[in-house]
Parts: C-alpha cells; structure tokens; sequence
C-alpha cells in the first residue's frame, strides 16, 4: 500500500474546511494517488481533465462539476494544450448541519445521488463569483472570515442543489483498451469479496497479466493489488462503522486471507487497528449528523 495513502484532516482542512483555487497545464501529473475522509467539490473553469474516481474515468469539460465522497481513491489528470484553471471545495460532516440534511440528496453517497454535474452556461459565472468570494474569505483566516464561511458553505452547497444538472458524457472518446480497464475496475470493485487475482481479470480484460499490469497502473494510478486491498479496506471500513460484526466476520466478507493479516493491512492504510478505528468512529459518530441515512424531504430542481 505504499503506492496509495489516506491524506489527513491535518494535511488540508481548517476548521473542518478549505477552499483552493489552481492553474495546471496538461504536464502537471498528481504526485500521489489518494484518499481522504472528506468530500472533494472539483469545479473545472477552463481545460479539460480526466477523472478517475473508485472504478470510473470522468472526462471534465468547462462548467463540470466532480464529486468525491470520503474515503473514495480518485486521481486526475489533464489534457490539451490550454491552461487549466480549477476550484476545489473540500469539508467534512462536522460542517453539515441539521437544516442542511433536506438539500443533500445530490450527494454520490446517498441514494438517488449522483457524481458528475455541469452549471448551466448562464450560471457558470455567478458560480465563479461565489467560489471567489469564499477564497478571500477563507485566506483572511480570521475570526469574521471563518463566521463569512459558516453561512457561505451553505449558500454554495444550495446554489448547487438547485441548479447543478447531471453532466452528459464527455467528448474524449476512450480507447478499447480504457474500456477494457475501466471493465476490469468494475469487476474488481463489485467482487472484491472473491479471491479475486491478477491471472482472472487479466483474461477478463483480455490481456496478458504483465500488459494488463502495466496499462491498469497508468490507467488507475495504481497497481491492480492496491488497488484491489483499497477496495476491500474501504468496505471494511464501512463495516466497521455501520455493523456490529466481529473483525474476524469483516475480514471474511472483505476478501482477506486472514484477520491477522487483514489487521496489519488496515493498520498500514488507517494508522490504528480495525478495533481502534471501531472505538474511534462510535465516540465520532455521536456528535456526527447522520445524513446518508437521514430523510429528505426536498429533492434538487435541477433532477425533477
């Protein structure tokens, strides 16, 4: 799991927030392949970018609009000769509040919710006016400015439930080889419980397992085996959240050989053993808004 790693809270958020704005050219690669346990709002103004999110590739065009829950890998890239310029909103639950729960239903971890929108072109630049005004008041740093970001998360999040539209497919067309590779990540994403190996998805793929190999770590960003353990370490997670089931039980029902061996992988990822991040995650929870599971009683204009 060297390859792959889970950024902190400490790396990036400040009070449970943080807002950057970003200018690439297609020759920025993302140094490391990540996860965290905070949603990623990526808001692409100009250029185009690529997208890989859990087993999905995402071509992003102007006006698009990306999603990442926490604890979803995800990488990008970007591609023509243009200058690229970004925004990306990044909190965690502790900033969503009880008035908030109705207008979450655009989220990719509810159900109904989706990952991948567009701001209608009439809109794009109010959008980016309001993305700007919470960037100066997130780099004051400062009492007024955090009070500024209390009321403006809000309003941002319901701009967007009211007006973000699900995004149509992009334009860059994906080789057959892609096709095969983002096959073989669904595959391994819904079967991740199987003794999955690198012999049977290749054969799925249609590759040998070196050529495979190869083409799933520039395609992903990751090699098939981490990838495969994130997948199998994020439903474990999960499972150590939401159910009441023995480590021993999760390992199992996750695809690990054994709970010893799946406690030193967990470990490795999580930095705490699975029973660790059990007790951590209930003293967490009793103060955390249950929205994925909360009922709603709006749904986004924009989806009607």
């Amino acid at each position: 799991m060297a390859e792959l790693h889970e950024l902190s809270q400490d790396q990036r958020l400040r009070n449970h927030f943080n807002i950057d704005k970003r200018r690439r050219t297609s020759r920025h690669v993302q140094p490391d392949p990540h996860y965290h346990s905070y949603y990623e709002f990526y808001y692409l103004a100009a250029g185009g970018c690529r997208f890989f999110v859990l087993d999905t590739m995402y071509t992003l065009s102007p006006g698009d609009l990306l999603i990442c829950a926490p604890g979803e890998y995800h990488r990008n890239s970007y591609f023509g000769t243009q200058m690229h310029d970004r925004f990306t909103v990044y909190f965690d639950s502790q900033r969503i509040t009880e008035d908030l729960l109705p207008y979450l239903g655009f989220l990719p971890d509810v159900p109904g919710g989706q990952r991948h929108y567009h701001i209608p072109e009439h809109l794009q630049a109010d959008f980016l006016a309001l993305q700007n005004y919470m960037l100066s008041q997130y780099q004051l740093n400062t009492p007024e400015g955090e009070f500024s970001l209390n009321h403006l998360l809000p309003v941002y999040l319901m701009f967007l439930f009211q007006n973000a539209q699900p995004a149509a497919r992009g334009s860059l067309q994906a080789s057959q080889t892609e096709q095969a590779l983002q096959t073989a990540a669904q595959y391994i994403a819904s079967h991740f419980s199987d003794p999955i190996t690198l012999d049977q998805v290749s054969g799925l793929a249609g590759f040998s397992p070196t050529y495979f190999s190869r083409k799933f770590k520039d395609f992903a960003g990751i090699s098939f085996s981490s990838y495969l353990t994130h997948i199998r370490l994020r439903e474990a997670a999960s499972m150590l959240r939401g159910t009441g089931l023995s480590i021993s039980e999760i390992s199992q029902s996750c695809g690990f050989s054994g709970a010893n061996y799946f406690g030193d992988v967990f470990r490795l990822a999580y930095g705490m053993s699975p029973r660790d991040y059990r007790r951590k995650e209930e003293v967490e929870q009793r103060d955390r808004i249950p929205f994925r599971s909360g009922e709603r009683s709006a749904e986004p204009r924009a989806h009607r």
